[in-house]
């Protein structure tokens, strides 16, 4: 039997409505920022003898003992939450407690007294609870003295029930009777007076045993085909708030009891004797474990082994489908089919008509040969084995040229096909073919889908071309093109592709040697290095100025070529600050404002380097910020983050048009950040 009071409850809402006291130990603080221990609150005042104490501050758990005036110190506490804020209780002992001021105590001896004292009321019986074991819905009768001044019951987990759903009884001074909740667990009930800040909790010597439904597992060798009803039989099923498919899955799927669901949501139903649950199997539901979710949170097993029927005897009539062709698959239960992903794609593709033994999908561009996987609403598939048309060559016109001259391919599905390589070389030249009928001068031109108009490259060779369909797939060919090598030059590669004007670069090629002259635009080269019939190196001229050309090339006969690999000359950089500026801390080099540089001379499009080395290259941050000189205000790239290393790194910006003016008008750069050492800035 337990002896409570009555309840009131004062909360001590803040430091100023308590005092402390602490030992002389330099060593601890009460700060609750660095890890002290502070008491900001406590209550309820009065307390029922039994009853629950509970503590408010910060780093409440590093307390140890309570000590209430008449009583030993207690020892035994809840730590409800640790560290900043946190919380704890005590239970209050039924005899000998005494009005007076409350102690607490942490393990180095540090003392916290509260200036209020603690009060009491007079004691309350609780003799307890029957039945000891009970279903929701059952009556719960708890027996004792003053149980008029308790509000609430509360089953665990904190499952309430009011005042106002106490059931009448004929002394409600010694007898309180409450319908076992829904969502109620098994464990200790709870008295509460229901009061706003800090109620009065006493607790139950003995704990309420909440039974479970049962429920007779699913004959396993049957499956269960989507839309067909399906029942499960048991007792108490009326305490189930879902139907959970496939358990064991990282996202299983419910099926909510019908006073749950959303309107228009798949549901189940109940029938009044909680005995027999009724549902129409879900598309969405899949094979697997399956399991009750009690409206307690708790679940109960069905079975492990749940099966959904699923597509079989799938087949493909024709041999090969085409790209952009619509597919027909058959089957058996082909209508549960929701969409198909095809091999090599990981978009699915949603069905276009489905029935019992069929299925229509217009096949993708990109599909190519493998498994076809037939996807279902439940997340399962099942696959089929699909074959695409490839592409075929069966003529040229002419069998025989010359590198650089155009042949007509005739064939097959050649509306496949992205692009003709000649060769089985890595490095074989290709051509790549316009996706629609052009009459422009592309080099691969498709005609139609039985033609196309290619113009052979300079560097092929003798071979039989391999195709290259669209969706990535190669097709080996048996028909040969007799090319003859060409003789007027070709640049296969140029390095490196981005210089600056009077730095070297390298051509290789074909029949190099036959060039006379080499042109940037109309910019003759002038210097040369080696010169061989498959390479050569130049200088670029000084005054070649900065843009992407295709080099002019002349050869002894007074011929043009033109080139059709790209270079690009770059801007020239120039130096506008160097030193060994140390920045730390975010401090800021002015040296380029302020009137350090004539910023009315930069232009847009150019950009700024800082050749930066670092203060700890084994760190794993620093940071540049460039800004400018009025109020440091940033600029549109407010710092740039960089990684340390123990070379010197490049740091590129490009200024928009309003970073522009405000350098122009703004008091020019200020260069800040962390971690860095500044030893050049230069702009291209």
């Amino acid at each position: 039997m337990k002896t409570l009071h009555t309840i009131k409850v004062l909360l001590l809402a803040c430091m100023a409505t308590l005092g402390f006291t602490a030992c002389d130990n330099d060593d601890y603080s009460t700060n609750q920022y660095k890890g002290g221990v502070s008491l900001s609150a406590f209550g309820p005042s009065p307390v029922i003898r039994g009853g629950e104490l509970r503590f408010y501050g910060s780093n409440l758990n590093q307390v140890t003992e309570v000590e209430i005036p008449g009583v030993a110190p207690i020892t035994d506490i809840t730590v409800v939450q640790s560290g900043v804020p946190s919380e704890i209780r005590v239970t209050v002992p039924v005899d000998g407690p005494e009005v007076g001021l409350v102690t607490l105590r942490t393990a180095n001896g540090t003392e916290i007294t509260t200036l209020t004292e603690l009060t009491y009321e007079e004691p309350i019986v609780i003799e307890g609870f029957s039945p000891a074991e009970a279903m929701p819905g059952d009556v719960i009768t708890i027996t004792g003295d003053y149980l008029n001044l308790m509000h609430e019951v509360i089953f665990a987990e904190e499952v309430v029930v009011p005042e106002e759903e106490f059931l009448e009884v004929s002394d409600p001074r010694r007898m309180i009777q409450v319908r076992v909740p829904e969502a109620a667990q098994t464990g200790q009930l709870i008295l509460s007076d229901g009061a706003e800040e800090i109620p009065n909790w006493i607790y139950t010597e003995e704990e309420l045993t909440i039974g479970s439904p049962t429920v007779q597992p699913l004959a396993t060798e049957t499956e269960f085909k989507a839309g067909e009803t399906v029942t499960l039989t048991g007792a108490y099923l009326n305490m189930v708030a879902y139907i959970r498919f496939n358990a064991t899955a990282e996202e299983p799927y419910d099926l909510p009891a019908a006073d749950l669901a959303e309107e228009d949501e798949a549901s189940f139903t109940v029938n009044e004797e909680g005995t027999l649950i009724s549902f129409e199997l879900p598309a969405e539901a899949g094979s697997g474990a399956v399991e009750l979710v009690l409206r307690s949170g708790l679940t109960v097993s069905v079975m492990d082994n749940f099966e959904v029927v699923v597509p079989t005897e799938m087949a493909i009539a024709a041999e090969a489908v085409k790209n952009g062709d619509v597919l027909t698959v058959t089957g058996q239960d082909m209508d549960l089919v929701v969409s198909v992903t095809f091999p090599e794609m990981t978009e699915s593709v949603a069905v276009t008509e489905a029935t019992a033994t069929q299925i229509t999908v217009t096949v993708p561009d990109l599909a190519q040969s493998g498994d076809l996987a037939l996807n279902m609403a439940s997340g399962q598939s099942v696959t089929v084995p699909f074959v695409t048309v490839k592409p075929a060559i069966t003529a040229f016109n002419p069998t025989a040229l010359t590198a650089g001259e155009v042949v007509t391919i005739t064939g097959t599905d050649l509306d496949l096909v992205a692009s003709v390589v000649f060769g089985d070389a890595e490095d074989a030249p290709s051509v790549d073919i316009a996706s629609e009928t052009t009459t422009g001068e592309e080099e691969g031109v498709y005609v139609d889908e039985n033609t196309l108009r290619v113009t052979v490259p300079l560097t092929a060779i003798t071979c039989a071309p391999k195709l290259v369909m669209k969706n990535g797939e190669e097709v080996e060919t048996d028909v040969t093109l007799d090319i003859t090598p060409a003789t007027n030059p070709v640049i296969t590669a140029i390095k490196p592709g981005s210089v600056k004007a009077g730095e070297e670069i390298t051509i290789t090629g074909l029949n190099i040697n036959t060039v006379e002259n080499f042109y940037f635009g109309d910019v003759k080269v002038t210097e040369y290095g080696t010169r061989t019939a498959t390479e050569v190196t130049l200088t670029v001229p000084a005054e070649v100025t900065p843009d992407t050309y295709y080099l002019r090339m002349v050869n002894y006969a007074g011929d043009e070529i033109i080139s059709s690999v790209p270079v690009t000359i770059e801007a020239p950089e120039v130096e506008i600050w160097s030193g060994e500026w140390e920045c730390t801390g975010w401090a800021g080099n002015q040296d380029l404002a302020w009137g350090g540089y004539d910023w009315s001379t930069f232009e847009a499009g150019q950009t700024l380097i800082f050749v930066v080395g670092f203060t700890d290259p084994t760190a794993t941050w620093a940071a540049i910020s460039p800004r400018v000189g009025d109020g440091w205000a940033n600029l549109s790239v407010s710092q740039i983050d960089l990684v340390p290393s123990v070379e010197d790194q490049r740091v590129e910006y490009t200024p928009t048009a309003q970073d522009i003016s405000d350098l122009q008008n703004k008091g020019g750069l200020v260069v800040t950040g962390d971690g860095f050492i500044l030893k050049q800035v230069l702009i291209r």
